[in-house]
């Protein structure tokens, strides 16, 4: 009888064993997210719903210059590490060509939902299908920012300014206010009538997109060929190098910091910046402009002006170990009244409604200004080499407004390096 119950207790813990080590732990997840106010609000988000419901969710943070090739080593590998990611729109099309995400709606589907539903922005929620728009959904989004063209109202009123509608407009007023605000400064110093980042790489390409734009200028062709050297092109970066004449000097090394700091201390009059600085405007321990800070749509030229989109999405890599729990957290997340705490820790939303709640937009009142940019926002290319093509074609938009390079040969070399990364891909 003895050895009988021994055998039951040895096949007992063989079958808990084997039990244990076939099933998933659900009640853990894994979320990778960036450093800095987007991750802070997911994660404040993620210790809130281990307190709703139990399930613990592990943080992997890293550095914005870091998460992307964290993430696609990881999901290459397809070691399962990660259960949720962070990515920021650009880097999309890569993972999705990869096919290394979780189509979302049959999950959806399963929770009786044929689809995102209709309060996300057309503009947002279109960065996580591939194809672009139109494909598959992969991807839901988080943190909805779009530019904003930035500009002191006060300095536009004193000198007989009309608003900013036209690039022609902002070459004329920063004429005008370099010209006669030579001491107009906080501390005494000359107020610059411009300021934009061309550092090389994504500074300098997320200044010039809009010119770009506006002007008429397209990267690709139809099948794929870069076409930046176009006149529309070459005409848009002269604009850039002409209103670099009224910008403080160094701007070709200036990247979001600079920016900043020239427009918080009242030292330039106007700038494309991200709604996450708008805040800090109405700080008196940041800002020595407090009040005077208008918010408006991008300028237009050629073609009607446009921002260029930067949203924050979230996905389950296609590897996950615990998928239909990443699921459920997904969802709450991304849910109304998850968002608006997002959105009262400082992240723009990506849901049409809260835009206009008017709690939200009684403490954010450029809210109705950031929803026009956003849904007339342009998103970059949409193509898995994308942060090659940008390093590339800041490193020329930046040589050019050095005075390194004329606008026509930045271009061109910048279209034919373009040409060399397609090549070599194929």
């Amino acid at each position: 009888m003895r050895l009988v119950f021994v055998i039951i207790a040895v096949i007992g813990l063989a079958v808990s064993s084997c039990q244990r080590s076939g099933t998933q732990d659900t009640r853990t997840l894994t979320l990778a997210i960036n450093s800095g106010v987007e991750g802070d609000a997911l994660k404040q988000a993620a210790k809130d719903y281990e307190q709703q419901t139990g399930i613990r969710i592990n943080i992997a943070e890293f550095p914005y210059a870091n998460l992307f090739e964290k993430e696609l080593i990881d999901l290459n590998a397809r070691t399962g590490a990660y259960d949720l990611i962070m990515l920021d729109d650009p880097w999309f099309p890569k993972f999705a060509s990869l096919n290394v995400l979780t189509d979302l709606t049959p999950l959806l589907q399963k929770r009786g939902k044929s689809g995102p539903d209709d309060d996300f922005v057309a503009t947002s929620i279109a960065l996580g299908r591939e194809p672009y728009q139109t494909g598959a959904l992969y991807a839901l989004p988080y943190v909805g920012n779009s530019q904003l063209f930035f500009y002191r109202k006060d300095l536009f009123q004193k000198h007989n300014l009309k608003e900013p509608l036209t690039w022609d407009d902002v070459l004329a007023a920063a004429k005008t206010i370099s010209e006669n605000e030579a001491s107009g400064a906080p501390g005494g110093g000359k107020v610059y009538g411009y300021v934009m980042r061309a550092a090389q790489g994504n500074a300098a390409v997320a200044d010039f997109m809009p010119i770009f734009w506006a002007f008429g200028g397209e990267m690709f062709d139809a099948s794929g060929q870069p076409t930046v050297n176009t006149p529309e092109g070459i005409a848009a970066l002269k604009f850039m190098i002409e209103l670099g004449k009224y910008s403080p000097p160094g701007y070709a090394s200036f990247n979001a910091d600079e920016v900043g700091a020239h427009l918080l201390q009242g030292t330039a009059a106007m700038s494309i910046n991200w709604p996450a600085w708008i805040s800090s405007f109405s700080d008196p321990s940041k800002s020595k402009v407090t009040g005077r800070m208008e918010f408006g749509q991008l300028p237009a030229a050629k073609s009607p002006g446009r921002a260029e989109i930067g949203n924050w999405l979230i996905a389950i890599p296609r590897d996950a170990k615990n998928i239909e729990a990443a699921m459920d957290f997904l969802l709450w997340a991304t849910d109304g009244a998850q968002m608006k705490l997002s959105a009262q820790r400082g992240n723009p939303p990506t849901r049409k409604s809260l835009f206009t709640d008017p709690e939200l937009v009684a403490k954010f009142p450029s809210y109705p200004a950031q929803l026009r940019s956003l849904e007339s926002s342009r998103p970059r290319p949409r193509t898995p080499l994308w942060n090659e093509v940008e390093n590339a074609f800041g490193i020329y938009l930046s040589k050019a407004n050095s005075g390194e390079l004329t606008a026509e040969d930045a271009m061109n070399q910048a279209n034919a390096e373009i040409k060399r990364i397609i090549d070599r891909s194929k």
